[in-house]
Formats: C-alpha cells, sequence, structure tokens
C-alpha cells in the first residue's frame, strides 16, 4: 500500500453510512484511543462525505501505529480503509499555527465586521447630534416668541428637567427587570471562559450566523459559571447570548460546544435554565 506523507491525521473510508453520527463519532473515538491521545474526530454525513471520516493524533507515531492496526480491520461489518490525510486538520494547524488556524481567521473577521460596524455607529451618532442641534435651534426661537405667554422659561425648564428624570428612573427599572428575568425560560445560552479582548459585537457576529438570534450582552455579575463548563482562565470573560425559541438556542449551543476562540481557550456553552 503506497502512503502519502505522513501526517497526524488519518483519513478513514469505507464507514457504514446508516449509523448516526453522534453514535458513529463515539465508537470511533473508542476504537482509534488505544493507540494514542486523539484531540479531533470529523465524521461527514452530508452528500458527498458520506461513510468518511478524519482521525486526528497528537503525536505522529500514534496516527502511524493505529493506521497499520485498524486497516482492514472490521467496523460495523465493513472493512476500513485508513491513510494518511493528504492535508492537515484544523487542530494540526492550531497547535503549529494559531494564526492560521480556523478559529483565528474567525476571530479576523468577527473584528473587521465590529471596526466596520464602529464605522457605521459613529457615522449615525454624528448625523443624530446634527439633527439635535437643529431642533433644539429650532426650539430656542420658539420658546423665544413665547415669552409673552405668562409662564417664565426657566419654569418651564425645570419642569422638563423634571420630566426627563421621571423617564430616566422608569428606563433603569426596565432593564433591571429585563436583566433579572433573562434566560429562565432556555432561550438563552451561557458562553464563559472567552478571551479578554472578547466583546458584545465580536459575540454577536460569532451567533448571529444562527437562526433565531436576538442579542448578545454579559453574563450579570450576579450569576456565576455553570458547573458544567471547563474552568475559566485567568481575566476570561462570560456572555449570555438571546435567542427567540428553546429550540433555536438549543440549536447554537450543539454547534458551538467547545469552541476555541483562540488556543487554549476552551468557550463553555449551555442552554440557560
Amino acid at each position: 500500500m503506497s502512503l502519502p506523507t505522513p501526517s497526524m491525521t488519518l483519513y478513514v473510508s469505507n464507514l457504514e453510512t446508516k449509523t448516526k453520527k453522534p453514535e458513529l463519532h463515539s465508537q470511533l473515538y473508542s476504537l482509534f484511543t488505544p493507540y494514542g491521545r486523539v484531540i479531533d474526530i470529523i465524521a461527514k454525513k452530508h452528500d458527498g462525505g458520506r461513510g468518511q471520516a478524519f482521525v486526528t493524533f497528537d503525536e505522529q507515531a500514534a496516527a502511524t501505529s493505529a493506521m497499520r492496526a485498524l486497516h482492514g480491520e472490521l467496523f460495523y461489518s465493513k472493512e476500513l480503509k485508513i491513510t494518511y490525510s493528504r492535508n492537515p486538520s484544523n487542530s494540526t494547524i492550531a497547535r503549529t499555527n494559531p494564526d492560521a488556524s480556523r478559529e483565528a481567521a474567525a476571530v479576523r473577521a468577527a473584528k473587521l465586521t465590529v471596526s466596520n460596524a464602529q464605522g457605521e455607529y459613529e457615522q449615525l451618532e454624528k448625523d443624530r447630534e446634527a439633527e439635535e442641534l437643529k431642533a433644539l435651534g429650532g426650539k430656542r426661537n420658539l420658546e423665544d416668541g413665547d415669552q409673552g405667554d405668562g409662564e417664565p422659561a426657566a419654569k418651564r425648564a425645570k419642569g422638563d428637567e423634571a420630566d426627563d428624570e421621571e423617564m430616566e428612573i422608569e428606563m433603569d427599572m426596565d432593564d433591571e427587570d429585563a436583566e433579572g428575568s433573562e434566560g429562565k425560560d432556555g432561550k438563552s445560552v451561557v458562553c464563559t471562559n472567552l478571551p479578554p479582548e472578547c466583546n458584545e459585537q465580536i459575540m454577536s457576529a460569532l451567533y448571529s450566523q444562527y437562526p433565531g438570534f436576538s442579542r448578545a450582552g454579559p453574563l450579570p455579575s450576579s450569576r456565576s459559571a455553570p458547573s458544567s463548563h471547563p474552568a475559566p482562565n485567568p481575566g476570561a470573560k462570560s456572555f449570555l447570548i438571546t435567542f427567540e425559541t428553546a429550540e433555536q438556542a438549543k440549536g447554537a449551543v450543539s454547534e458551538t460546544k467547545a469552541y476555541l476562540m483562540q488556543p487554549g481557550w476552551e468557550m463553555g456553552v449551555s442552554v440557560d435554565q
């Protein structure tokens, strides 16, 4: 059997195609683990990739031993075909060159999205301030024309300030109520162990690709990370991601579980219940 260039990632084919993906992933892990530490398994089930998988070890010797021992072995009544992968897996790239990994590319894309959004936000703020100044000039002209209506301008201004303060108090109470109730219906996702430079814009860029995304915000200080999450790194941040339905929140969790925002920063993800 002619072999490609040795690789820590093995290409496994001729797999049984009717097995559910979670079961296939679990059985492949059990099959290959005795030969060394398995750091990643990608089992393909979509059209064009059925019956194939990529198994990545943390050492070259372990990958070679597994290939020699398991090639031709029966797995779900079919003979396994195993060879070295022609291309390194994303897990291998992340270990050898973190800047070239898929996660690093996602961070760069998210930062670019945030930068563009920040520019648009600043322009909108400038336009809003210009409109306010224009409206304020018209209001002053109107007040100058109404000085003879019997109500002193100072009294009117004081009344306006009182109304503004009352409105601010009501808005603060609404925000507190929203913060206290958010996430108790299973529609939110708790994300922990995020790098210090991560912010709401980056989390929004990550989760806006999933159906039902509503908003991203910091996890309230009164909340603690779920016990099932990995221990946070020093300086780690936590966020609460809100979706329209509980099913959409569960779908986002399954897609981003153990996501690496940066090498060494495994994100803890779970539905907030």
